[in-house]
């Protein structure tokens, strides 16, 4: 009996080996928390877009940037892989979260292939910060369309 799988180059196997498409490859999480927000963004995103996120980010929060301190960028990180960005020093009130939000979603409609499937946010209690009283958190996910 020969046997032909998808990773491994079999003798006799007509099909070329390939990796297996899993459901992370079909799925974006961008989670947004809120105050100073802080963006992960979770999946197979192009890094043209994340550098077009490094620009765009920054000037949708309702408080403007010192402009003696450099912009933020997304840092990748290995474990679990994802992008984090936080923008210390800047506010979000519901305006500034839409404009995260647009920024986002136009992003990610410009590389192409996502829809938005679902969204889900909460409010926390936020036992540490001096001049808030809860923290917002927001969950967008995105599927591959093929």
């Amino acid at each position: 009996h020969s046997f032909c799988t998808l990773l491994v180059r079999t003798p006799g196997c007509s099909r070329e080996p390939r990796a297996p498409t899993t459901m992370a490859s079909k799925t974006l999480i961008v989670n947004f928390t809120f105050n100073p927000p802080q963006l992960k963004v979770i999946g197979p995103i192009r890094e043209t877009t994340i550098e077009k996120l490094n620009t765009v980010l920054p000037r949708a929060t309702t408080s403007l940037r010192s402009s003696r301190a450099g912009n933020p960028k997304f840092v990748y990180e290995q474990n679990p892989p994802h992008w984090k960005v936080t923008l210390d020093g800047q506010f979000c009130d519901q305006v500034g979260e839409s404009a995260l939000f647009l920024a986002i979603l136009d992003a990610l409609e410009e590389e192409g292939g996502w829809k938005l499937s679902t969204t889900q946010a909460i409010t926390q209690s936020d036992v540490e910060s001096l001049q808030q009283q809860h923290y917002e958190c927001h969950k967008f996910f995105f599927t591959r369309v093929m």
